[in-house]
């Protein structure tokens, strides 16, 4: 795990963006994974710049999104909505080429082809990941890990975040499940602020446990995580490893 703490949530974004950037360099055709939330905004911001100013050609890129609301699919709340307002062509990547789970369809049928779906296409090369306050990644909530996509229900604190109107609730999502970022070639987390330090330091120094879901990420081969130093307690050891700089 190489870990790189920037001094303030813009610049951290800046590193996640280069990272992504660079990959799509070396290989044009990656198949990435890509989260939705508030933390990812400024990657794509990001992003949105280094396609209309520098080149960035995600064109032959595929995307594959975290996980989905079951609500129905162009609600604006819908993770759908998210991602054409923030990502998708903004950053270059082709609409046709981006894949995220239906949340009208059948919720088992669904899982099924989206896993076949990330198969078909060789598996997820780089996977740009959030962490939740509790350390859930994705929607991979605190408790027995799934390996594939699956349904959760989700909590009342994550549902109130959404916005989505009270007659959806419970709220429940589609997500990819733990074995596909496990399978991943390359991870690249982002956490900014002070309410997730809790979580980095669940995954940086305590046990690997389903209690702290991205504790479970920790022996990834190829495993990068951001942060700015609020997330990362305010301070920081020089005996950590740190990421060279993208």
């Amino acid at each position: 795990m190489n870990v790189l703490v920037q001094s303030d949530p813009r610049a951290a974004a800046r590193t996640v963006a280069a990272v992504i950037a660079a990959a799509a360099s070396d290989e044009p055709s990656l198949v990435l994974g890509l989260p939705t939330g508030r933390t990812p905004i400024p990657v794509y911001e990001e992003l949105t710049k280094r396609h209309a100013r520098q080149g960035l050609d995600l064109s032959r890129a595929r995307a594959f999104n975290l996980d989905e609301l079951l609500i129905p699919r162009d609600h604006p709340a819908s993770f759908r909505s998210f991602m054409r307002r923030h990502a998708w062509a903004h950053i270059g990547l082709d609409p046709e080429r981006c894949d995220i789970p239906d949340g009208e369809a059948d919720p088992e049928i669904e899982c099924a082809r989206y896993d076949s779906a990330v198969v078909a296409a060789g598996g997820l090369d780089l996977v740009f990941l959030g962490v939740g306050a509790d350390g859930h990644v994705a929607y991979n909530l605190p408790g027995p890990p799934l390996p594939s996509t699956h349904v959760v229900e989700l909590s009342a604190d994550l549902a109130e975040s959404l916005e989505v109107p009270a007659n959806w609730r419970p709220l429940k999502a589609i997500t990819m499940g733990m074995g596909a970022l496990l399978s991943a070639r390359r991870l690249v987390m982002l956490a900014v602020g002070q309410t997730k330090a809790k979580a980095v330091r669940a995954l940086l120094e305590g046990p690997e446990t389903p209690t702290w879901p991205c504790s479970l990420l920790r022996g990834h081969a190829h495993f990068d995580v951001v942060l700015d130093l609020a997330a990362a307690g305010g301070e920081w050891p020089a005996a950590k490893r740190i990421m060279p700089r993208g």
